[in-house]
């Protein structure tokens, strides 16, 4: 007899079968379960990952990253409270998934037979050049606001400017008109310089990138198993080989039934 608030043998043991095929690699991953075990696995370094897993799951992000660049593209042109809010919160996401994202390419770099210290290769080019980009950025959208605020400050001034009526009046909205477009030159100036930067940052983030592809691309390894935790008995390992097997054992179960039928 079961009492209110236990569990029973049979949900805890389902639960306790579920656990252990999380901690294996999922081999034939479709996207929506690749985004589930992104998640799902927050912060887990141990264990492997198969390619479909990393490969859908970066497939995702990168579809996100595209969202906050053209975000951050129409707040650059038009800068509001709004577009401050939005950003701050893609920011926010893209900081909650950069846990996630290092623990799934450890995992991947497992399931190929290699060990996580290898991502320093990739990871210290790429931290270099976020480093540059997100100070690039940073600035570029400080001079950025800074360009709103002079032009509607102008504006605010030139509609609320009495006519000219002498030449003295004349000669002062003249000055003001070219400090302004002094100011404003050297803010446009700024910015292309810091813009220039940016694109270096994304030069020098390229090796780094390109390093952890060609890693992530390495098939899966029997050896990759060690680095399971935790350790398995041998009916839970999974590899590439016994995931295969299992298919062709399944196709050639469907077939006989076809044909028996």
């Amino acid at each position: 007899m079961i009492e209110a608030g236990e569990v029973s043998p049979e949900i805890e043991e389902k639960k306790r079968i579920y656990r252990l095929r999380l901690s294996q690699p999922l081999y034939g991953a479709s996207p929506l379960d690749a985004c589930a075990r992104f998640f799902f696995k927050y912060g887990q370094f141990s264990g492997r990952a198969s390619r479909s897993e990393y490969w859908y799951a970066s497939m995702w992000l990168s579809i996100y990253l595209v969202v906050c660049w053209c975000a951050y593209a129409l707040f650059f042109y038009n800068p509001s409270i709004v577009g401050i809010i939005l950003l701050i919160l893609m920011a926010a996401g893209l900081m909650f998934a950069l846990v996630p994202f290092l623990s799934l390419t450890s995992r991947r770099y497992h399931d190929a037979g290699l060990s996580a210290l290898w991502m320093l290769i990739g990871s210290v080019i790429s931290l270099a050049g976020i480093v540059v980009a997100g100070s690039a950025l940073a600035d570029a959208t400080k001079l950025m606001l800074a360009l709103n605020h002079l032009n509607k400050a102008f504006a605010s001034a030139s509609e609320g400017a009495p006519a000219l009526q002498n030449p003295s009046t004349q000669s002062a909205a003249f000055i003001s008109e070219m400090t302004f477009s002094s100011a404003k030159a050297i803010l446009l100036t700024s910015i292309r310089e810091e813009i220039r930067l940016l694109f270096v940052g994304f030069l020098i983030m390229l090796p780094g990138q390109v390093v952890d592809v060609i890693f992530c691309l390495l098939p899966s390894r029997q050896k990759g198993v060690r680095f399971d935790a935790p350790r398995l008995p041998f009916e839970w390992t999974v590899t590439k080989e016994s995931y295969l097997n299992s298919r062709k054992r399944k196709e050639k179960e469907i077939s006989e039934s076809f044909l028996q039928g």
